[in-house]
């Protein structure tokens, strides 16, 4: 790749990782890729089936069980905020790139969304269409081309956009599918966090993810792509983000609190709402 795909400066270096990987660092806007690491189907499904904490898939399908009970499941604060702040618009028309096994998506249906859902693995859309029989669920990419030009109102696409080929394109293709006015909302591991630069999971490395974004170059790469930042949230503290065991957590708490908030580090989670120009 030549130059940055966020700010599309040519100045960059080379940097070094905890992870032990090496990467490349625009110097402009702070983005990082692993220029030779390339995402795949069968990666995505081997780091679900991981049983490192908090990437298995017994997690996601013990959710999948409560829904189709009737039960209440806890949501992301990032997906509870999208709840308390936007409401349905225009046909009402949403679509969660990376549906998983359908959490998100219920509680959208609930709150009067015409939910839709897109998944790389067969698996997660065989066992979100056995929630939602009557939503399209789709497995496959935005490549697809499964919709056609401004069908949505919101595309949500939580933990995806640093796993795909080009993140540009896929945003792009997300301004494709969006109405006029159209909100794309993303998700993705904030590499202004200290704990996301040193994260223990292998997971958050080359070659599962590929490009790590700050405020500033997740800005600059909705901007080129036609989009209006209309907003940029982080988790303050990195609580979860550290996978350190509930009692070292608390133990550590003034040390995150530093990080976090007097440091203005975050906790590790860009959230980013955008409205199509």
């Amino acid at each position: 790749m030549k130059g940055c795909l966020a700010c599309q400066s040519q100045n960059s270096k080379e940097l070094w990782l905890y992870s032990k990987h090496t990467v490349t660092q625009c110097l402009e806007c702070g983005f990082v890729w692993a220029p030779n690491a390339k995402g795949s189907k069968e990666l995505y499904e081997s780091a679900y089936n991981d049983q490192q904490e908090g990437f298995t898939w017994n997690n996601f399908l013990k959710t999948h069980e409560s829904i189709k009970r009737g039960k209440p499941v806890n949501l992301h604060w990032y997906e509870n905020d999208f709840l308390q702040n936007i409401t349905p618009f225009g046909d009402k028309r949403l679509l969660e790139i990376g549906c998983s096994t359908g959490r998100f998506l219920n509680v959208c249906q609930k709150a009067g969304w015409d939910i839709h859902g897109l998944d790389i693995s067969e698996k997660a859309v065989q066992l979100t269409s056995e929630l939602f029989p009557d939503a399209e669920i789709r497995c496959g990419t935005m490549e697809n081309k499964y919709w056609g030009d401004n069908y949505f109102n919101v595309l949500a696409s939580w933990e995806v956009i640093e796993h795909v080929d080009n993140p540009f394109d896929f945003i792009c293709l997300a301004n494709q599918l969006l109405s006029k006015n159209g909100i794309l909302l993303l998700s993705t591991p904030d590499w202004g966090s200290w704990a996301i630069q040193r994260h223990p999971m292998k997971n958050y490395w080359p070659p599962y993810h590929i490009w790590f974004f700050n405020k500033k170059s997740i800005t600059a790469i909705l901007q080129r792509a036609g989009f209006r930042v209309i907003r940029i949230k982080r988790n303050l503290i990195p609580w979860s983000e550290t996978c350190w065991p509930k009692w070292k957590r608390l133990i550590m708490l003034p040390f995150l609190i530093w990080k976090g908030i007097i440091l203005r580090q975050g906790g590790g989670r860009l959230v980013v709402y955008a409205q199509k120009k």
